[in-house]
């Protein structure tokens, strides 16, 4: 562009110069320098500008849009580059293994379908709700559900009078599940009290010293102060605090009696002979999204807390009339279902007096390879795979095409097969806020010369094995001289 330029204006120059020279010529003019400066530079520069400034302007615009373009393109690669980098931040990595284990005392599991092993006998034969008289639909005629029948007895019997008008029938039939779970454990929470007890005693005088005024410690266990120093008190492990978890649906929060939770303390403390300030009841509203993750990481806790026992009870009803004509708005066909589940668990380390753990659970997270994993643990050549018994409760949906092909992926490998899966969702209808939960603790009631597994597509790298605790003849309960 430049060497155009330069060529033009030189030709312009000659051009320009030769007209001027004729013309001054002709005319006999005496140019001054200035003249000469102005004719034969400025003059052809000013025409070679005027000719060439369309093309300068042009290229001009040109440039200047080549400029914003690749700004453009400059913001647009520097954009992409921090949503790429954003991506990778946020991207979960890869968290090692880990493995938990947690004792478990004693369990129980109440359902339409009756108690415990009675349950997983009812899902294997693939039982059905039955019609029941007492709930209609939006149409007067009677529904399908999964009621507790034994209950409706239990309700008068469990609540007092004065609370009944202010309850809902929901709520009434909760109160009296997690009554009637407290009583199936009553023997092992009696082992519990005494502990607690005995370690108050020798490890807290201040406690010691409550335990003798409260109304449940009896007179031959009271020791005066003259006779204190002659009696010494045996040295037990360590236990601090029975604490109970009530898991409850995520719909129940605005309506659920918080007063409920002291009311439990007091009957607790009075029953076993407890102090209060030793027993910790903590309510938990679940819903359907986040009660298998919120379940698993209750356990990790408990697995991770020494010196404590936990009871865990998993509770929902929805067998209420109220409660369902508000269900029936989104589906006419709705299920309702009732259903309580309870565990009596401690961590390893916690040795209890006069109680032997009934089973072990293992709980392993973040475990990507299941094929290794059961290769690492020797459990890949278990009798119980060469069988058609089944030892695996799956807690999704098994008409779920995503459920099927996640199960075949993380079992293609090893010898566990489809007939080997036992599903538990679609026993409890539509009431499933705390299913995956429920389904859960039923594995307590699983064979137990089998070692039962529990899986979930929701957390798919997690997975639980309940083995029966295996009590080594060198090893001796503790019990109290």
């Amino acid at each position: 562009m430049i060497k155009l330029f330069l060529s033009t204006l030189i030709g312009l120059v000659i051009l320009v110069g030769a007209c001027v020279i004729y013309f001054w010529r002709d005319t006999a003019y005496d140019p001054s320098a200035i003249d000469l400066g102005l004719y034969f530079l400025a003059l052809p520069l000013m025409i070679t500008t005027v000719v060439f400034a369309p093309v300068f302007i042009i290229k001009a615009m040109k440039a200047q849009k080549e400029k914003k373009q690749l700004q453009a393109e400059q913001e647009a690669l520097r954009y992409e580059q921090q949503q790429i980098d954003a991506l990778e931040r946020e991207r979960p990595k890869e968290l090692p293994s880990e493995q938990f284990e947690l004792h478990i005392y004693s369990a129980h599991s109440w359902h339409s379908f009756g108690e415990n092993t009675e349950i997983i006998d009812s899902i294997k034969a693939f039982k059905s709700p039955e019609l029941d008289q007492k709930l209609m639909n939006s149409y007067g005629l009677p529904i399908l559900s999964y009621r507790i029948q034994d209950l409706d007895d239990l309700i008068d019997s469990t609540l007092d009078e004065d609370d009944l008008p202010v309850m809902s029938m929901r709520e009434k039939r909760i109160h009296s599940l997690i009554r009637q779970q407290f009583e199936q454990h009553a023997e092992t929470l009696a082992m519990v009290s005494n502990h607690l007890k005995q370690s108050a005693l020798f490890y807290d005088s201040e406690l010691a010293y409550q335990y003798k005024m409260h109304p449940g410690w009896t007179q031959e266990n009271f020791v005066d102060d003259h006779e204190e120093d002659k009696t010494p008190v045996q040295e037990v492990p360590r236990l601090n605090r029975f604490t109970v978890h009530i898991l409850l649906a995520e719909n129940l929060i605005h309506q659920w009696n918080e007063q409920s939770k002291f009311e439990l303390q007091e009957a607790l403390s009075i029953q076993y002979a407890i102090l209060p300030e030793q027993i910790q009841i903590e309510h938990h509203f679940f819903s359907s999204q986040t009660a298998y993750s919120e379940w698993t990481k209750l356990l990790k806790d408990a697995a991770n807390t020494a010196n404590e026992v936990n009871f865990l009870i998993s509770v929902d009803s929805e067998i209420d009339q109220e409660c369902l004509d508000e269900r029936f708005w989104l589906n006419e066909q709705y299920i309702a279902s009732e259903f309580v589940s309870s565990w009596c668990v401690a961590n390893t380390s916690t040795v209890l007096l006069d109680l032997q753990p009934l089973t072990t659970l293992w709980l392993s997270v973040n475990e990507n390879n299941f094929s290794n994993y059961l290769k690492n643990n020797q459990l890949n050549e278990l009798e119980q795979f060469q069988q058609e018994h089944p030892f695996v409760l799956v807690l999704d949906d098994a008409n779920d095409v995503k459920t099927t092909k996640t199960l075949q992926r993380v079992f293609e490998d090893t010898a566990i097969d489809f007939h080997h899966f036992l599903y538990t969702k679609q026993n409890l209808g539509h009431t499933q806020n705390l299913s995956k939960v429920f389904g859960f603790m039923l594995g307590m009631h699983l064979p137990e010369e089998m070692i039962n597994m529990i899986y979930s597509t929701e957390q798919d790298s997690t997975y639980a094995f309940f083995k029966a605790y295996e009590f080594d003849q060198s090893e001796t309960v503790m019990t109290q001289n």
